[in-house]
């Protein structure tokens, strides 16, 4: 029991400490963004059970709700004309290929 505790509090240590830093990034990149595009942001993200207001589109799909999303629509997310959200949920819709993948 004692060992799992100390395994629990390790992996707690370390996670604060990324949590933290991750934080101070978030501060730093919400400076350049407008008001009114965080404010949706924030609201977006209060309103969803996972958490996640950007989403990417998998498979002609919202990556959140998983609704089908029109040929249209599809092609004015893959060419980053605007901000689009689902119509469904709500979220943030990006191209897929936009998020790093984590190697």
């Amino acid at each position: 029991m004692k060992l799992k505790k100390s395994e629990l509090d390790e992996i707690i240590a370390e996670t604060e400490k990324e949590e933290k830093d991750l934080l101070a990034s978030s501060d730093k990149a919400s400076e350049s963004i407008e008001d009114r595009l965080l404010n949706a942001y924030k609201r977006v993200r209060s309103n969803t059970r996972n958490g996640l207001a950007v989403v990417p589109v998998e498979r002609d799909s919202c990556g959140g709700c998983f609704n089908k999303i029109p040929p249209q629509k599809q092609l004015d997310i893959k060419m980053n004309k605007k901000i689009l959200v689902c119509e469904h949920c709500g979220r943030i819709m990006v191209d897929p290929n936009i998020i790093p993948s984590e190697a």
